[in-house]
């Protein structure tokens, strides 16, 4: 017997001898699973919200480069200290204390990126309480989540469904080593496509068209609409279509994924409102719309806006 081979068994029948174990190979977290501490994340925030004015409450979830829909010459607000200092101008919202719950959500391949919509109300100091819904998207960050695009609305009173639930889990394996440096920009041609299909065949198709079977949209209900044939239902029939409204994308972001993006940008009315000077602007409404796609082939649908 080899000298090697004594040591060798002498070693494996020693007692108290361990030998090392190979490493567990690391499991990476499901889609469910890194939504979940999404939702949390939220929920943390709308914690600590209960003991902070609103505008702070707000500013403590946002990144420094947060956006936000405004009223106002300026459509939308692009930092943190924007935000914070809009907010603060308000006299409604300076004083007032939040409390909010997210009810629908949604995840980038990648982890990294992802939505929250749900339910706010706003108590003033007085008591009032102002009712409304909230959407924000969010983005993985060395201080953790933190919210890239935040808007909220007001909604009438009325009985809603708090219980959660996902929209639109990616495959994560469908997106394993897809390279996607184009994503933003077939993103926001989506949205063009969009407008541009509306002015063709109305506003409500289109809207049916190119949302997801599971797309949630803010409404003028006391809940949210949901699902894209609802959502299209919602809108008036237009004699002619392409007479209402036309929209475009102004800008974007989009995860490294290439799967969950949001596009920016305003609606303009076709018909100029009645009392509104001759020679004055038709004025524009900001928007944010979050999109979602299954896989690299797959077309970009509206699952949020």
């Amino acid at each position: 017997m080899s000298p090697v081979l004594f040591w060798s068994i002498l070693a494996a029948a020693a007692p108290g001898v361990v030998q090392a174990a190979e490493p567990a190979a690391a499991v990476a977290p499901t889609p469910a699973a890194q939504l979940a501490e999404l939702v949390a994340a939220d929920k943390a925030f709308a914690e600590r919200a209960r003991e902070l004015p609103f505008p702070d409450a707000i500013g403590a979830l946002l990144a420094p480069d947060a956006v936000m829909p405004a009223r106002g010459a300026k459509p939308f607000l692009r930092s943190r200290e924007e935000i914070v200092a809009y907010l603060k101008a308000n006299p409604a919202a300076a004083s007032a204390r939040a409390e909010w719950v997210p009810v629908r959500g949604g995840i980038s391949a990648d982890g990294k990126q992802g939505f929250t919509a749900g339910y706010l109300t706003i108590t003033q100091p007085d008591g009032t309480k102002q009712p409304g819904k909230y959407m924000t998207y969010w983005g993985r960050t060395a201080d953790g989540w933190r919210a890239l695009a935040y808007k909220r609305a007001p909604r009438p009173e009325g009985e809603v469904d708090s219980v959660f639930r996902a929209l639109g889990l990616p495959d994560a394996a469908a997106w394993r080593g897809a390279t996607q440096h184009d994503a933003l920009d077939t993103l926001l041609a989506a949205e063009r496509a969009f407008a541009a299909r509306a002015q063709v065949i109305g506003v409500g198709p289109a809207f049916a068209e190119y949302g997801r079977a599971d797309a949630i949209n803010m409404g003028a209900g006391a809940g949210y609409t949901e699902s894209a044939a609802a959502i299209a239902a919602g809108f008036d029939p237009e004699p002619v279509p392409g007479q209402s409204i036309d929209w475009g994308p102004d800008f974007g972001i989009v995860s490294a994924s290439g799967d969950l993006g949001v596009s920016f940008g305003r609606i303009i009315p076709k018909q100029r409102p009645p009392g509104l000077a001759a020679d004055a602007p038709i004025p524009a409404s900001p928007f944010f719309t979050i999109w979602h796609r299954d896989t690299p082939a797959s077309p970009w649908r509206y699952i949020a806006e």
